[in-house]
């Protein structure tokens, strides 16, 4: 029983009761906060427009700024189940508050930063942030309201996701051109401090104690350096191929320490993670489906700027546009699919966003050089719809299906999948693409290059459509996710 005592909590604090009443979505202060947060979190995307100020500011090659990205994305991906777990035995909101200060420090080191090396370590240390407000975040939004408002309360924090990742470009070109690219760091430093001195009071006024079981440190530490070492071999691998010394040795550190991390939590008493979550194969393809709608989508991000601007000639703003449609349509799909979701259940929805992801991917493959801006604009948009749909109903499914006190590692689980889709993509992406444009360098270089943009969005429309089918073996309905949720609940109160 004592596990369930934990429950006995007032809404504000980082474990609700089970059934809290009916909720306002948008005038629940903690879905507002949490929203914000990964809103804030989510503008990172501004900083991509900034690349060309810092490689002259630095006096570094193109090559060299990739690791602004890398340092990022690596440092908060390997440690996000590590900070999920954190934040659900230490406290939601002081998991978040702390992650909203790191960010802040970050934006100012980074925004301050008088060498790249400085600049790398800042992005690091933004990484860290992130990973916490990320393990926190979702958890909030999700113990803030019932199992049947769930999907509406996610929808709500994965529109304010999107706005970010949309806003981030428009956002980045505004500041670079006003301030340099020290803008797009730091003008997320107040708003971090303003959030985190809200969340602070929630602390204060809602939080509930630490947990006593103690935090899976071996686990931790061992997942992170797995995590870390495979993503980082990934994203080595596009320079240096599979068989350099340096790809191996990394592929071979994370191998060994993914090793160690499951013999770990075999053993310990409170893992990181439970591992026989994995043996439910819903659960397992929830989050497959994850990592293969990033991976899919990726393309548009990588490719479509340099088909835009150097194939059909369009100038910055008008590519800068086309690549808004996809975003701003994620956007409304997450506004209704959370509320929809809620009314059908998670499975069919989630099918049918992959079935339009696909659709789009398969329209984006048959643009070539004579292509009009309102076709190549209709495709991408129904990525982005089809993204949206899928993203909030799955992201539901998953976080149901891990009991109230896990719910941390639930979110973690879900981004931690989103961010390793997106290293998948940019290698698989990138590595397809310049094999074919090379295999058909006799079609001159618009050519082989509209052939082997075709190439990767046929590829990626064939993955997803196939990732569409294989969520139609979850069950679809309602009932199945209320039971799913009330099994969770079941071993969340402990027999």
């Amino acid at each position: 029983m004592r596990v369930s005592l934990l429950f006995q909590r007032d809404w504000r604090g980082s474990l609700p009761d089970t059934t809290p009443p009916p909720t306002r979505i948008w005038s629940h202060p903690t879905l507002l906060i949490a929203g914000l947060s990964g809103l804030l979190a989510s503008l990172d995307t501004s900083v991509n427009i900034a690349f060309p100020a810092i490689t002259e500011a630095f006096g570094i090659n193109l090559l060299s700024i990739q690791w602004v990205v890398v340092s990022y994305v690596l440092t908060h991906a390997s440690l996000l189940l590590g900070c999920g777990r954190l934040a659900d035995l230490f406290g939601h909101w002081r998991t978040l508050t702390i992650g909203l200060l790191i960010s802040a420090a970050a934006f100012v080191a980074c925004g301050l930063a008088q060498t790249f090396a400085w600049l790398l370590i800042g992005r690091m240390l933004q990484g860290v942030g992130v990973a916490l407000v990320f393990g926190s975040a979702p958890a909030l939004v999700t113990l803030a309201v019932s199992g049947d408002e769930r999907g509406r309360a996610l929808g709500f924090y994965q529109m304010n996701l999107a706005t970010g990742y949309a806003m981030g470009p428009l956002l980045g070109g505004v500041l670079v051109d006003a301030f340099g690219w020290r803008g797009v760091y730091l003008y997320r430093a107040l708003p971090a401090l303003l959030i985190a001195w809200f969340t602070s009071g929630r602390v204060r006024s809602g939080e509930r104690t630490a947990s006593r079981e103690r935090f899976d440190l071996l686990g931790a530490v061992t997942l992170t350096l797995a995590a870390g070492a495979l993503l980082l071999a990934m994203t080595r691998s596009r320079d240096l191929g599979w068989t350099d010394p340096e790809v191996l040795a990394l592929a071979l550190t994370g191998a060994v320490s993914l090793v160690v991390f499951l013999v770990t939590e075999k053993r310990v008493a409170a893992p990181v993670i439970n591992l026989d979550l994995f043996r439910w194969p819903a659960f397992t393809l929830a989050n497959l489906l994850t990592l293969a709608a990033n991976a899919t989508r990726f393309p548009i991000g990588l490719l479509v700027p340099y088909y835009a601007a150097d194939i059909l000639g369009y100038r910055g703003v008008v590519v800068g546009l086309l690549i808004f449609a996809p975003a701003v349509m994620t956007i409304f799909a997450a506004a209704f699919a959370g509320r929809l979701s809620d009314r059908i259940g998670t499975a069919w929805l989630s099918s049918a966003g992959l079935a339009v992801q696909s659709v789009g991917l398969w329209l984006a493959s048959g643009l070539d050089a004579g292509s009009d801006y309102p076709t190549a604009a209709l495709s991408l948009a129904l990525v982005g719809l089809g993204l949206g749909t899928f993203q909030v109903p799955n992201m539901s499914f998953v976080m149901g299906a891990i009991p109230r006190e896990h719910q941390g590692v639930a979110g973690s689980v879900n981004q931690m999948m989103r961010t390793g889709g997106i290293v998948f993509g940019v290698t698989g992406a990138s590595l397809l693409f310049e094999r074919w444009r090379v295999s058909h360098v006799e079609l001159g270089e618009v050519g082989a290059f509209v052939t082997a943009f075709q190439l990767v969005f046929l590829t990626a429309a064939v993955l997803c459509g196939l990732a569409a089918a294989a969520s139609l073996f979850r069950s679809g309905g309602k009932r199945q996710d209320r039971t799913r949720q009330d099994k969770a609940d079941a071993e969340s109160s402990g027999a």
